[in-house]
């Protein structure tokens, strides 16, 4: 009998399942259809056999994991077959190479766009099956089919333990990457502190840089899940000692916290004053947390910086600026501004037209001037200063027929026919340009120079160690 015919007798050792292992393990085109054959006898890799016994299928798993990591591949649990065939009262287990089956083709979707990632699955057909007995009333698992067919390359042993099943962090390794997390050096140095700990080689640690940084992403999520209670439970204790502090939030799903809005008994009384002109600064994130967030702003009647409320929302979208609207104007008693400043961002835009219908809704011109450098310096070059001084003069103008004529001469003058920034400036003018907003009342706030003020205020809020309960405080 051939070598072949008995690695194919050995794979289907149980006569009653005289079949394919499953209809999606056939190879893939783009792979090559030459096998990979791992000899079956070695006494010192002990390899799978039928009939072999285990007293649990996590053994029989772990046992054939091991092998797997010898022979340079992992293994997956597959399906599960019952008394009926099916999967009730578990019988039948099988475990495969981590490249069995294939990944079938996502179907294109006109709204967002497809990552085109390369399937590690090319239809390897390498598994082992167990089945549950019982000898004297002992219940036990045995093989009872093994296939060692693999129609792709096998890993060499220093690539093996870069495959995901043999990467793990131990739990005195995932402390140490914590302390090192806290005194703020990067994940390239803790790699290397660990690898000098260890006296291993450079890249020879059982995880990766990747693995790091998910470990610690994790750690985040639990830190802002507690800030988050933190944060509510200090907005009630807020509430007890002063019955005019408002607050309102969200909830997710799994009865997280989603967003959160809060204004004081003192802004409430200043916006009754000084709320016809309104700033909602969208544009600032709590770093440590990842965290957009929103403050509400005025001046008053001597121009100095007024604080309305603040918001943290768990992201920027129509739904999540409509309920920032609405907790807004329930801290106000219903008091819609006469005009509000924002960012340009289209989901604030659509809710402002929904939540405040009433109000004159314009963009902040400090905040558009603040991403010139980024959009004009390349395109203009040694011209940028001039172009920008041309630019102001054309904000500040009276007219805006004054402004159209010197808009389509500003243009020419640059050779800015087809830059896609001033089509866009040109598009919004009636949001941002004076002559289209003299008849409005923006509390002096329209001007650039304004913008340092309210900066250096809403400063004052935000620091990228301040956790989000003492955010609150301030």
């Amino acid at each position: 009998m051939s070598e072949e015919a008995v690695h194919v007798m050995l794979a289907y050792e149980d006569p009653s399942d005289q079949r394919s292992l499953s209809p999606d393990y056939s190879s893939s085109a783009e792979e090559s259809h030459e096998k990979t054959e791992l000899p079956l006898d070695s006494a010192d890799d002990p390899v799978p056999y039928v009939g072999q016994r285990f007293p649990s299928q996590d053994a029989a798993y772990e046992f054939y994991s091991e092998f797997a990591r010898r022979c340079g591949f992992s293994i997956r649990r597959h399906r599960t077959e019952g008394k009926d065939g099916i999967g009730k009262g578990l019988m039948r287990r099988y475990f495969v190479c981590h490249r069995a089956g294939n990944t079938p083709a996502k179907a294109p979707s006109e709204k967002k766009a497809q990552r085109n990632r390369k399937s590690s699955r090319c239809g390897c057909q390498a598994y082992m099956r167990i089945s549950k007995s019982a000898e004297m009333g002992v219940p036990e698992w045995r093989i009872t089919g093994f296939a060692n067919h693999h129609n792709h390359e096998l890993l060499e042993m220093h690539q093996v333990r870069f495959l995901p099943a043999y990467r793990t962090i131990s739990e005195s390794d995932k402390n140490r990457i914590l302390m090192f997390a806290k005194t703020g050096i990067s994940v390239q140095q803790m790699m290397r502190l660990l690898e000098l700990e260890k006296c291993v080689e450079p890249g020879y640690l059982p995880f990766t840089e990747k693995d790091v940084r998910n470990l610690l992403q994790s750690l985040r999520k639990v830190e802002l899940e507690d800030d988050g209670v933190d944060l509510l439970r200090m907005c009630r204790n807020i509430k007890d000692r002063d019955p005019n502090f408002r607050f309102d939030y969200t909830v997710d799903c799994s009865g997280r916290l989603e967003n959160i809005a809060w204004s004081y008994a003192s802004s409430v009384q200043s916006y009754e004053v000084f709320g016809d002109a309104v700033v909602f600064d969208t544009t600032h994130r709590l770093t440590a947390f990842d965290m957009p967030l929103g403050i509400w702003v005025g001046v008053n009647n001597y121009g100095m910086p007024c604080f309305f409320g603040c918001v943290l929302l768990h992201e920027e979208n129509l739904r999540s600026f409509s309920w920032a609207l609405k907790a807004f104007l329930g801290f106000m008693n219903g008091k819609s501004p006469q005009t509000i400043l924002t960012d340009q961002n289209m989901c604030l835009k659509e809710a402002i037209g929904i939540e405040m219908p009433a109000t004159k809704h314009a963009l902040c011109i400090w905040l558009i001037v603040a991403k010139f450098p980024s959009w004009f310096n390349a395109v203009l070059g040694e011209r940028y200063n001039e172009w920008k001084a041309e630019f102001y003069r054309l904000y500040n103008l009276e007219t805006s027929e004054d402004f159209e004529l010197g808009w389509r001469d500003m243009v020419n003058a640059f050779d800015l026919h087809t830059n896609r920034h001033i089509a866009n400036l040109y598009a919004l003018r009636p949001m941002w340009a004076l002559p289209y907003l003299r008849n409005h009342f923006f509390a002096g706030m329209t001007a650039p120079g304004q913008s340092k003020a309210i900066n250096a205020f809403i400063q004052r809020f935000l620091s990228a160690q301040t956790r989000v309960a003492h955010f609150v405080e301030q």
